[in-house]
């Protein structure tokens, strides 16, 4: 198919009642094919539908080169997917969220075959034999399963069809030694069963690269595969039976990231650096397993005054990451910087990141026959999810933190929604839709956080100055493994006593350890158990004196009587500092529930030209945070809502001899009771909680709280976020069609509560660690200029095949990636560079060109996805002593040769 019916439609579907037959769509008189669409759960051409949508054909993306959902985002205004570590975070409008830890949940919802994904890691290699991908902006809680506050996406793949066997194979070669295998089958089976299978199998080298010594590889390598078989089962014209399943299983190093901390210190512009994705690794090679699978069961009934149907499905995910993040990016002085250097390339400090997701769906639906003056859907909605999330870290050489563990075995949350959406035809040119839906949310969690920090350090000799700072421990070499799911110890307070004894705190921390690494010197050091560790100084945060009455033999002949060990060949001795507050049991649990609604007005002026005005909610469930032993009960934050005004208009005319579609909106959202995640000391989470902001204070003054810093979430701001959005397409002679998309977007924080700058640590740097003020920042990955032009044309050669291309054209306006806004709220003349959250505007170029050999089945296809190599970040995170950021993908180029037949 070329690339200009890509442009004008892709592959449509015709759908008799809610059932799915795939068709190609039809030109009309003037040489425009409808692009339709079923983002109300209904198939509606994108022309006449009131609101905000758009919608890729699965040719269309493998023309612009989009192999996954963060490819979405270059190509549709409005919409941000960052990459985090392998989280995805979706914004619509600068309305999404990032917390994504097994508390949150997104404000874009992702749906696969309407299915809802919680948790959409790995679902990037389910992106084959696509039939379109649609995304929808502004709430769609009265329209669909669970509710979606800032829009959706929604990927739909072929479903079988009764009407002829089809065949379909494709190979791709790319750069990064890219392979690309891409297969389906469709098989009739007499006049009521159909079954599809379909394949896919892609990897390619890293597209990071260690410019150390150790040529370690690194993040951004995939070896991911996806099978899918589907049967479809309609006995009779009542009755129809889908029935899919699918396994999915990323593998491959993963998304570390880029460490720009110790460039920043050596005050290094980033912009300077030719290619982030030149580091300087360390330790190990990142791990990554995710193998995600699910099955979806729809049944469609028809009643005769309306079609019955029902929506299962259930999905199995498991998330596990080991790595260890890159020392630095390559820049002039780095190797100087990392002195010495066999000892920063032999640090084997990471982390393990595991999420283990079980969820289900079932939806029930009546619909009404589309073709009455009242078309109306009833709907109910119930969703289940299971998780036991960890999260681990080792410090290695550590000398005050050796590491930390959240591990949760029991994050249960459900949700059961009621909705029904009605429009009235009230004349054969004016219509009114109302919906209304009911959500009630439940979600728990039990578990336990620990902070494992042993003071290591060695005698003095004087008297007055006992202790000698400092030793540190190897822990997490080659070897090591977390005990991770398989803890059995999650209460460390096993006497029940309300303290956590010496004792009890290392059975908890040998526990989480289900193997020593093999150059790990921690587990010797605290071999001798509790009679060798001394009781620590909460002041100074580490021991003051030995214990008397333990001499380790190993030590004798140095200072007998005195609590000593060996460590590297010097007597040293180790310590517990705080050990009933390193340690917290987790348990939080809320309920919320909640209303939406939207009201629709649409006119039209004549045939092709359409009116619209709309008011629709949506909401977003409070939640909890982690425990603190200063609480009975976790601190919680309460419901976000958003309400979305708009005005639009869709009309199809002719300019001259050119058709056109016109299309343009003006929108506002009202975004109350916010949520912010940030990361504060207890100390300021515990002012939050109590409504008391007392840690505010202007740049150069003291004020803050030394303590332990938390991730914490909390209601802080009321924003607005208003624009207009317009698109269209030109069709020119000679099968050119020219498409386009602009986007002005403002998205400010009005009204804020003061925010902890948690760029800085509380125990590290309390003056800059303070409550700050950020009314008036704009919200993060809100461009305020963005555009898409796309360019296509079909041409008949000589020799009977035919060529077609496409060409898209992105920009994004400069905007930031945190709520700070690159502010240095120290009073500082000159900004640290660390601070700089900005990303400049930038642009993007795809091209695809193919070629249909004449008398035959094959095409052949060329592409490249970002042809100038534009790199920018997506994703960022500011600490103390952490600025890591993630990347869009690299220039990606290649060559595919497709095989089918005609459907």
């Amino acid at each position: 198919m070329s690339a200009l019916n890509y442009l004008k439609a892709g592959m449509a579907l015709v759908i008799a009642g809610n059932w799915t037959i795939p068709v190609f769509a039809e030109e009309d008189d003037r040489g425009i094919e409808e692009v339709v669409v079923t983002v109300e759960r209904r198939a509606t051409s994108l022309q006449d539908y009131a609101g905000t949508a758009v919608s890729f054909s699965g040719d269309e993306l493998d023309m612009g080169g989009i192999i996954n959902i963060t490819d979405l985002a270059e190509n549709v205004p409005g919409l941000e997917i960052g990459n985090s570590g392998g989280n995805l975070e979706v914004w619509v409008r600068g309305i999404g969220s990032s917390n994504n830890t097994e508390l949150g949940d997104p404000a874009a919802a992702f749906h696969f075959d309407g299915i809802y994904i919680p948790r959409p890691a790995g679902i990037g290699s389910a992106f084959f034999d696509i039939a379109r991908v649609e995304v929808n902006v502004g709430p769609q809680g009265t329209l669909r399963g669970r509710n979606a506050m800032a829009g959706s996406i929604n990927a739909i793949t072929w479903d079988p069809w009764l009407e002829n066997f089809d065949a379909h194979a494709e190979v791709e070669f790319g750069n990064y030694d890219q392979r690309v295998y891409r297969g389906s089958l469709n098989v009739p089976v007499g006049d009521k069963f159909a079954a599809r299978l379909a394949m896919y199998k892609m990897d390619h080298n890293a597209y990071y690269n260690d410019v150390g010594p150790q040529q370690l590889a690194q993040a951004e390598q995939e070896d991911n595969f996806g099978a899918r078989l589907k049967f479809l089962y309609e006995p009779n014209a009542k009755l129809r039976v889908l029935f899919s399943a699918e396994y999915l299983l990323e593998q491959g190093t993963g998304y570390t990231g880029t460490n720009y901390a110790n460039l920043l210190g050596n005050d290094i512009d980033p912009q300077s650096i030719d290619d982030p994705r030149d580091v300087y690794a360390r330790g190990f090679e990142p791990r990554l397993d995710n193998p995600h699978s699910g099955f979806r069961l729809q049944v469609n009934y028809d009643l005769g005054f309306a079609n019955l149907e029902y929506l299962g499905g259930y999905r199995d995910l498991v998330y596990n990451y080991t790595a260890a993040t890159p020392l630095t990016a390559d820049y002039p002085g780095a190797v100087e910087s990392l002195q010495p250097i066999e000892e920063a390339l032999d640090n084997w400090s990471s982390f393990q990141s595991i999420t283990d997701s079980e969820s289900e769906i079932h939806e029930l639906r009546l619909v009404s026959p589309a073709d009455q003056d009242i078309f109306y859907t009833l709907g109910l909605f119930y969703f289940k999810e299971n998780q036991h999330s960890f999260l681990g870290s080792t410090g290695d050489r550590g000398t005050f933190f050796q590491g930390f563990e959240f591990n949760q075995p029991n994050t249960n949350a459900e949700s059961f929604s009621v909705y029904g959406d009605l429009t009235w035809n009230y004349t054969s040119s004016t219509r009114f839709t109302v919906g209304l839906r009911y959500t009630d949310d439940h979600k728990e969690r039990q578990g336990v956080n620990a902070q494992y920090r042993f003071a290591l350090g060695g005698y003095n000799t004087d008297e007055d100055t006992p202790f000698g700072c400092c030793l540190g421990a190897r822990v997490g070499t080659e070897g090591f493994r977390f005990a991770a799911q398989d803890r059995t110890l999650y209460n460390p307070d096993q006497d029940g006593n309300g303290e956590i004894s010496n004792t009890e705190f290392l059975e908890f921390y040998f526990n989480g350890v289900a193997r020593w690494g093999d150059r790990d010197t921690i587990d010797d050091i605290l071999a001798n158990g509790t009679s060798n560790l001394v009781e620590a100084n909460d002041e100074l945060g580490i021991p003051a004196v030995p214990n008397p009455n333990y001499v380790d033999p190993a030590c004798e002949d140095t200072l007998s009587g005195d609590n000593l060990i060996v460590q590297n060949g010097v007597c040293s001795f180790v310590g517990i500092i705080n050990p009933n507050s390193s340690i917290t049991v987790q348990n939080g649990e809320i309920n919320d529930s909640f209303i939406d609604w939207r009201f629709r007005a649409e006119h039209d002026i004549n045939e092709d030209f359409l009116t619209y005005g709309l008011i629709a909610t949506g909401h977003k469930s409070g939640g909890f945070n982690d425990s603190f032993p200063e609480l009975p009960r976790p601190a919680t934050y309460d419901t976000e809502k958003v309400t979305l005004y708009e005005i639009g208009f869709k009309n199809t005319i002719e300019l001259g001899s050119v058709p056109a579609q016109i299309n343009g909106s003006v929108f506002y959202n009202d975004y109350t009771n916010q949520v912010f995640c940030n990361v504060v000391s207890v100390a300021q989470a515990l002012e939050i909680t109590q409504g008391d902001f007392s840690g505010v204070v202007t740049a150069g003054d003291s004020g803050s709280v030394v303590s332990l810093g938390v991730n914490f979430c909390f209601n802080a701001a009321d924003s607005s976020v208003y624009g207009s959005q317009f698109d269209g397409k030109f069709f020119f002679p000679y099968d050119i069609t020219l498409g386009w998309k602009a986007l002005w977007l403002k998205a400010q924080i009005g009204d804020a509560d003061p925010i902890q700058d948690s760029r800085y640590q509380a125990d590290i740097d309390p003056d800059n660690a303070r409550f700050v003020s950020i009314d008036g920042n704009t919200l993060p990955r809100t461009a305020e200029l963005q555009f898409n032009f796309t360019l296509g044309q079909a041409i008949d050669i000589w020799n009977g095949g035919r060529l077609d291309y496409l060409l898209s054209v992105g920009y994004r306006d400069d905007h930031f990636l945190t709520i700070y806004n690159s502010r240095d709220y120290t009073g500082a003349a000159i900004p640290e560079e660390r601070l700089d959250d900005r990303v400049k505007g930038y642009w993007t170029v795809d091209f695809g060109i193919g070629y249909e050999v004449p008398d035959s089945t094959v095409r052949l296809e060329g592409f490249v996805n970002n042809l100038t190599n534009e790199v920018q970040p997506t994703a960022l995170l500011i600490t103390q002593f952490d600025n890591t950021r993630f990347f869009t993908r690299p220039k990606i180029y290649g060559v595919r040769i497709k095989w089918g037949l005609p459907r």
